[in-house]
């Protein structure tokens, strides 16, 4: 009898050391691995950038079109985004949903997580510190993104799900907001320590490098205001210059790489779709032949040499022009979205303006074109060369100094497409941009119209904004677009 109850607590010893472990795998089994309930803030803020580069990065007439609209490329058998048809692919919706659900969302995700970790060392504490400036930093490029594309839009009451009907605010009022927000990160950086380290895409946690893009990104919004409110602008310049992105190394954005999915989406769009939708415009090429660019065998592909462009707006025959050059075609690309040659055109226009940056317009300027050329590997030599064209030297190249500093940007953000068509609305230089065929020079859009579902889901914040911002139409200007 004492050997049989010895055996049974054997027995209901291993059963009950199983049975907890049974119902351990059981758990285990319940929980989605592929669909965590708790989600680090580190991946959220790597996936939210990544998005907002893709977005700005790619050419797919669903959700980027702005190298249309920048004339730098023509279109083949489908001109509608050519002729600036903004309803049929919805392209403002995703623009809208990339900015506010796929990247705003994730990295206010990732602030709300990281502010909460704790921290015990000096270091951890920095380093928190930065993770957060760079998460502001990134909601600061995004909202002043969104209000460069449609003007007022949902700031104060976005993101909240609880709201399905956020109010659209003042894009002035916006931009106050973003530039104080803007402040406080550039205050709280810490360059002795890293950030997000290697979930950061773009500088691999270097802090020193997010403490020079958020100044160029400062001096950006600065020249923004520059004819609303110059004051506000000469200060925020005054302040940004001396800490803006000093070379290419500097440049922000996402080194892509050789193997899907992290190409770049230019590499999806024109090479993995297999598709032959865009060549390169007209209004781009007779432009570069006439001051003998010496970019235009990397922007462009032509055998024979001799660059011609298909007319802007129309449908062109894929052949029979230059097309687009092989290395816009790489799929690990760097994927720029603010550049050392951006920032040195910003401090040519300051200087014009006469804020006290350093240095006069005409080395800023050259400054800015050598960055370029550096930046798509033009030599030295041919870089100064054409500094030499009458039309390209800053005091011998037509036009006032918007007209000048103007057309050369427009150049140098051939792959920039959105500062492209902005550079043309903030400084309305002219000459260059045409009108589409049957259509006219104002036609040009200088806005996007908010998305259709806007008008279904939030209609009544949608007519509101639509008014105070004096109608959603393609020709109505942001706010800071005055003259």
């Amino acid at each position: 009898m004492k050997k049989y109850l010895y055996k049974l607590s054997i027995l209901l010893l291993v059963v009950s050391f199983f049975g907890c472990d049974l119902n351990s795998q059981l758990e285990e089994l319940n929980v989605d691995t592929k669909n965590p309930s708790e989600v680090p803030g580190e991946p959220l803020f790597t996936n939210g950038v990544r998005e907002m580069f893709d977005l700005m990065n790619s050419t797919n007439v669903n959700e980027n079109v702005f190298r249309l609209y920048a004339q730098y490329w023509a279109q083949t058998t489908y001109p509608d985004e050519s002729q600036y048809n903004q309803v049929t692919r919805n392209i403002g919706r995703n623009m809208w949903r990339t900015l506010y659900r796929n990247t705003l969302k994730d990295i206010s995700g990732a602030k709300e997580i990281i502010s909460l970790q704790e921290t015990v060392t000096p270091v951890e504490e920095a380093v928190k510190k930065n993770k957060l400036a760079v998460i502001d930093i990134t909601e600061v490029y995004a909202y002043s993104t969104l209000v460069d594309i449609f003007g007022n839009v949902p700031f104060t009451e976005a993101l909240d799900i609880e709201n399905p009907s956020p109010k659209y605010d003042d894009a002035a009022t916006i931009y106050t907001a973003i530039i104080a927000e803007l402040d406080a990160a550039i205050a709280s950086i810490d360059p002795a320590n890293v950030g997000f380290d290697n979930a950061d895409p773009i500088y691999n946690g270097d802090m020193a490098k997010w403490l020079a893009m958020a100044n160029s990104l400062k001096l950006r919004l600065a020249l923004r205001l520059a004819d609303v409110d110059p004051a506000t602008s000469k200060t925020m310049a005054e302040q940004a210059a001396s800490g803006v992105i000093a070379d290419n190394g500097g440049n922000f954005g996402i080194q892509y790489t050789d193997a899907s999915p992290n190409t770049n989406p230019l590499w999806v769009d024109l090479v993995a779709s297999g598709r032959k939708d865009f060549i390169p415009s007209s209004v781009l090429t007779d432009y570069m032949n006439n001051v003998n660019d010496p970019r235009r065998p990397i922007y462009f592909s032509d055998p024979s040499g001799v660059y011609s462009g298909g007319v802007y707006g129309d449908a062109n025959a894929s052949s029979g022009f230059s097309q687009i050059g092989d290395i816009i075609k790489e799929p690990d690309l760097l994927g720029t979205i603010l550049s050392y040659s951006e920032t040195e055109f910003l401090l040519a226009e300051a200087v014009e303006r006469g804020y006290a940056v350093g240095g006069t317009a005409e080395e800023h300027y050259d400054a800015a074109i050598k960055a370029s050329m550096d930046e798509w590997g033009v030599s030295t030599a041919d870089a100064d060369a054409y500094l030499l064209e009458a039309d390209v030297a800053y005091t011998t190249a037509p036009g006032a100094w918007k007209q000048k500093i103007g057309s050369q940007k427009w150049l140098a953000m051939y792959n920039m497409g959105f500062e492209g068509w902005t550079a043309w609305r903030l400084l309305d230089f002219t000459g260059i941009l045409v009108a589409p065929p049957d259509m006219s020079l104002s036609d040009i859009p200088t806005r996007f119209i908010y998305p259709i579902e806007e008008a279904v889901l939030n209609g009544a914040q949608l007519d509101a904004a639509a008014t105070a911002i004096g109608g959603d139409l393609k020709s109505t200007k942001i706010f800071w677009d005055k003259n």
